[in-house]
């Protein structure tokens, strides 16, 4: 009986190890991330749809950043059981559940403040409460991996809801990718002007431009074009007074498209 009980013993030490180092799944940078829920979700096929969804977040933005499933999805990654560990999950198709269409830029805006914000104050959010049809984070950032439009994908997702046949605003696709083309022509601008132009009162004007740029990334949550191209109408103008200073050429203003 002695015997019986050492071995039992032995066997939950040997165990209570084995599931511990099971919690240990490793990033593609070499970091540990101890979750029950990675760890489960990561060891199922490929070829399920928890199993797709779990593989395809390794590597991306939201593992090196340590956001895990329970962070949107809801669950207890500390939970002792699969059935403890899933209390509170739900499937997307459920209004109670974290990824429900609607919820999800709540969701998102629990690490997104600032876009949760500016999002809520656009026509798009509002169209998504009461009807349901409008765009979410989703729509435009995928999910498990996110990822920022090119200027050419940017057009063909506006094009989904703004086209002739619909009749919503058809010129907002081809609008939406010139400015989108602006932000990227005035991030590169900045980035060479801080290289070349290193004195304080640049560094003034280059801290100017910067801060419109990034009002202007941040506008974009709200899907409001006009207000986005006078952000990056300022940024060009502190530009241009740089480039004055140091007798170059002076980058041309954009000039906002009329509807």
């Amino acid at each position: 009986m002695f015997k019986l009980i050492k071995y039992l013993l032995a066997f939950s030490i040997v165990f209570s190890g084995l599931f511990v180092a099971g919690l240990q799944v490793y990033a593609d940078s070499g970091a540990v991330v101890n979750n029950s829920c990675v760890r489960c979700h990561m060891a199922l096929s490929s070829s399920s749809f928890v199993g797709t969804k779990s593989h395809s977040w390794k590597g991306s933005i939201h593992q090196e950043r340590g956001v895990t499933c329970d962070k949107c999805h809801g669950g207890d990654p500390e939970a002792k059981t699969e059935r403890l560990a899933h209390v509170g999950v739900f499937s997307s198709s459920n209004p109670d559940s974290e990824v429900f269409y609607k919820n999800i830029p709540k969701t998102c805006g629990k690490c997104h403040g600032a876009e949760y914000y500016k999002f809520t104050q656009s026509f798009h959010y509002k169209k998504l409460e009461t009807t349901g049809q409008g765009p979410n984070c989703v729509t435009c950032h995928g999910s498990m991996v996110t990822s920022v439009l090119q200027p050419d994908d940017l057009a063909n997702v506006c094009e989904r809801c703004h086209n002739g046949r619909i009749g919503i605003f058809p010129y907002v696709p081809e609008k939406a990718k010139a400015v989108l083309l602006l932000l990227q022509e005035s991030k590169a601008l900045i980035g060479a002007d801080k290289k070349l132009y290193t004195s304080k009162d640049d560094q003034k004007l280059l801290d100017s431009a910067q801060a419109n740029i990034s009002s202007a990334r941040l506008e974009w949550h709200t899907f409001d074009l006009d207000a986005i191209v006078g952000y990056l109408q300022n940024a060009y103008g502190s530009l241009g007074k740089v480039n004055q200073a140091q007798k170059t050429p002076v980058h041309k203003k954009p000039q906002s498209k009329k509807k």
